[in-house]
C-alpha cells in the first residue's frame, strides 16, 4: 500500500523554488500585488519578473520572453495579473509534469470553456507552464501584426497548421474551437514552438460558480492550482458576467485574498 510514497516525495523534493521564474505582464492594477504576495508566499526562493503591458501592444507581450531567457532556471510561469495561486502544492506538480510527461508546454486550452471558443491547440497565457530552455533562440522584437477578419495576423511564416492537432483531453467543455481564427497575438508564441516539434499539455479548465472564473486543474478531480478572474481592465464595472456584475465578482476575489483563506 505504500509502494508510491518514495515517487510523492520526489515530485515534492525535485522542484527547488531556485528552479522557477514566475513572469508576470502587467497593467499595473491593484491585483499585481496580491498575486505577488502569493508568488512569495508559496515560492519564496523563486524570481518573480513584471514586464510592462501597458504600452506598445502587442508586441509588448512579448517583451517578457528577452527578460527572462538567459536567467538561471529551468522553468518559467506566465501569468496574468488576475490570476491568484491557491495551492503551490498544485502548482509544483504542474510544473514537474513538463518532465514526468514528456511536455514542453502546459496551460488552459483556448478553446473549449465557459471563457474560450477559440482555437484549442493554443494555450491561453494567463497560467503558461513551459522550460526556459526553449526560449532561447526566440526573438520577437521584430514581429508585426495586422487585426483582419481573421484575427491577429503575423508578417511570419508563424501561423496555425493542422499538423499540430492532438487529442484534447477535455473537449465536453461549454463553446467549441476554432482553428481559422488567430484569437491572441501571442498564438504566433504557440506556432513558433509547435514548429519545432514541441509538445503541449492542458489542465482542466474548472468553471467557479462563486467567482465565475476559471480554476485550472492537472484533472477534473484534482485541487485547484489557482484563480483566473479575467475582465481585469473592467473589475470596477457592472458589466453582466455569467450573471454577475463584473465588480462583484471581484469583491468577492478580494475578500477571499484579504481573509488570507488560501490554502
Amino acid at each position: 500500500m505504500f509502494r508510491n510514497i518514495p515517487h510523492i516525495i520526489t515530485i515534492i523534493v525535485m522542484i527547488e523554488d531556485k528552479d522557477i521564474v514566475f513572469v508576470t505582464t502587467t497593467l499595473y492594477t491593484k491585483w499585481l500585488e496580491y498575486q505577488g504576495e502569493l508568488v512569495k508566499r508559496y515560492f519564496p526562493e523563486s524570481q518573480h519578473v513584471i514586464v510592462d503591458g501597458t504600452s506598445n501592444w502587442p508586441n509588448s507581450w512579448f517583451n517578457w520572453i528577452n527578460q527572462i531567457k538567459n536567467l538561471d532556471a529551468k522553468y518559467y510561469v506566465h501569468l496574468d495579473e488576475d490570476f491568484f495561486i491557491k495551492s503551490g502544492y498544485e502548482l509544483r506538480k504542474a510544473i514537474q509534469k513538463l518532465s514526468t510527461d514528456d511536455i514542453d508546454l502546459l496551460g488552459v486550452s483556448d478553446g473549449f470553456h465557459h471563457y474560450r471558443g477559440a482555437n484549442h491547440v493554443a494555450i491561453n497565457t494567463f497560467l503558461m507552464i513551459g522550460k526556459l530552455s526553449d526560449l532561447k533562440d526566440m526573438d520577437f522584437t521584430n514581429i508585426k501584426f495586422n487585426l483582419t477578419n481573421n484575427g491577429w495576423i503575423n508578417d511570419t511564416d508563424l501561423k496555425f497548421s493542422y499538423e499540430y492537432l492532438e487529442r484534447y483531453p477535455f473537449p465536453g467543455q461549454s463553446n467549441g474551437t476554432n482553428l481559422e481564427y488567430e484569437q491572441e497575438p501571442y498564438y504566433a508564441f504557440m506556432w513558433k514552438l509547435k514548429k519545432t516539434g514541441k509538445k503541449f499539455g492542458y489542465l482542466y479548465p474548472h468553471f467557479d460558480n462563486h467567482y465565475k472564473s476559471t480554476n485550472p486543474r492537472i484533472s477534473e478531480e484534482s485541487d485547484d492550482i489557482g484563480i483566473h478572474m479575467w475582465y481585469t481592465r473592467t473589475h470596477e464595472s457592472n458589466m453582466d458576467v455569467w450573471g454577475v456584475p463584473n465588480k462583484e465578482r471581484y469583491r468577492r476575489v478580494e475578500e477571499f485574498l484579504k481573509n488570507d483563506n488560501i490554502q
